[in-house]
């Protein structure tokens, strides 16, 4: 005999029904308890607390954006594998999140929020997406270096984000720098300060950030003076702890008044082949780049494997300081014949990088403290806009290898003398310095 299934009771369909419909409510309530938590919410002020005009953009503009802002990433950044690796992040495999994030977002200023949470997520100082002030002060450092021209603007719109009038006008601003008096330079904020610690032994110079425009030149006449009444010490500190960089400039003149020899290190650093670096009119062209695969394999051993599977081209920069006297003026010339140390913590970045790594790779100085934060660049860090919020982005391209061989980014400059580099206004109190005063190598 064949055993016939029987029909459902209304009963049973009714009971199966019951069960589709629980299985459903609970899979919405638990998918909205999940949206709840506070890592998928950001919440903002008004967009002009920002320095934005509000131009209400649409979920699907606002994720076309994400998706535009990913692409170039992946094309140009060259951390994700250190990023990984340092803070166990997966920024490419957390793209789903993000768009949560987005999707919640209810406004253009949540939008500018969201976006500068999941650029945070990227643990790089050079990786940022700009407020109104922020751009504005950008916009006036261009014009400033530019003004050199007959026709600074000219040279200012090789920049699609000052060029665009819809990005400007999404930063509240018509392209007047007369309008920018209010709006200070780049690095302005050296809080340059020089000081005697020890009588006769001990000189100090604190810094905190490579400054440009509006400051250079009066530091810059501080530290002469201040350099030529301490020659005869034994010992000079440079302090840039939390100096996260500014202009290579800065810190370079300090040095050429110190030293009575040239000096110079080779550093080499590697890109990705991106529209970015190619297009022969874009301002973030590498000129003098080189193909990786022209790089001795000796050379290219020494580093990691990422450089070799990930990277397309490479350039070796060399930095080389003449003594001041030499170049310029007999009347810079410092007798200077003690030792220099310098002061570096985590927060030292960037130029101020770069300072580090090439004071303890030429010898310049004993360095001190703890571990600096990385990314020494000498290529220009590009500017994009995203296509439909305008928002200005900034980012990281460039991937600079240590004298060892390793990342820079990765594990940046380790000084000669490891202390708590906590600093302290009592200098005695203050065991980086204390460490110096103390030295006797």
């Amino acid at each position: 005999m064949f055993n016939r299934k029987l029909p459902m009771t209304k009963k049973q369909k009714i009971r199966i029904g019951l069960i589709i419909i629980s299985i459903i409510l609970t899979i919405v309530a638990t998918e909205r308890i999940y949206n709840m938590k506070p890592e998928f919410h950001v919440t903002a002020l008004d967009a002009s607390s920002y320095g934005i005009v509000e131009a209400k953009l649409t979920s699907s503009e606002k994720l076309e954006d994400f998706e535009y802002l990913c692409r170039v990433l992946e094309e140009n950044y060259p951390f994700f594998k250190v990023n990984q690796r340092l803070h166990n992040i997966d920024w490419l495999g957390n793209k789903r999140k993000y768009k949560r994030l987005i999707k919640n977002t209810k406004n253009d200023a949540e939008f500018l929020l969201a976006l500068n949470k999941i650029l945070g997520d990227l643990n790089n100082r050079h990786v940022n997406i700009f407020g109104g002030y922020t751009y504005k002060s950008f916009y006036k450092n261009f014009y400033q270096y530019f003004s050199k021209y007959d026709n600074p603007y000219k040279y200012m719109y090789k920049y699609d984000v000052f060029l665009n009038p819809h990005v400007r006008f999404r930063y509240g601003f018509d392209g007047n720098v007369n309008e920018l008096d209010n709006v200070d330079f780049l690095f302005s904020d050296t809080d340059l300060e020089t000081k005697i610690l020890v009588d006769n032994e001990v000189a100090y110079i604190n810094f905190k950030s490579m400054g440009g425009f509006g400051v250079t030149e009066e530091d810059h006449k501080k530290v002469k003076e201040f350099l030529r009444e301490v020659q005869n010490y034994k010992k000079l500190i440079i302090d840039i702890r939390g100096n996260s960089g500014g202009y290579d400039s800065y810190w370079e003149y300090i040095v050429s008044l110190l030293i009575n020899e040239s000096i110079n290190y080779s550093y080499y650093s590697f890109f990705k082949d991106s529209h970015i670096n190619k297009y022969k009119h874009s301002p973030y062209k590498l000129w003098n780049s080189k193909s990786i695969n022209s790089l001795d394999e000796k050379i290219l051993s020494q580093f990691p494997e990422e450089v070799r599977t990930d990277f397309d081209y490479y350039i070796k920069y060399t930095i080389t300081l003449n003594p001041r006297a030499v170049n310029v003026n007999s009347s810079d010339y410092i007798d200077f014949k003690g030792r220099v140390y310098l002061l570096v913590d985590s927060k030292v970045f960037s130029s101020a990088e770069k300072f580090a790594s090439f004071a303890k790779d030429t010898g310049f100085a004993t360095l001190v403290g703890e571990t600096t934060g990385g990314d020494r660049v000498f290529e220009e860090i590009p500017l994009i806009y995203l296509p439909k919020s305008k928002f200005v982005i900034r980012f990281s391209r460039e991937l600079g290898i240590n004298s060892d061989g390793t990342i820079n980014m990765e594990t940046g400059t380790t000084p000669h003398i490891k202390v708590d580099p906590a600093p302290h206004e009592d200098f005695t109190k203050d065991k980086c310095i204390q460490a110096v005063i103390k030295d006797s190598n």
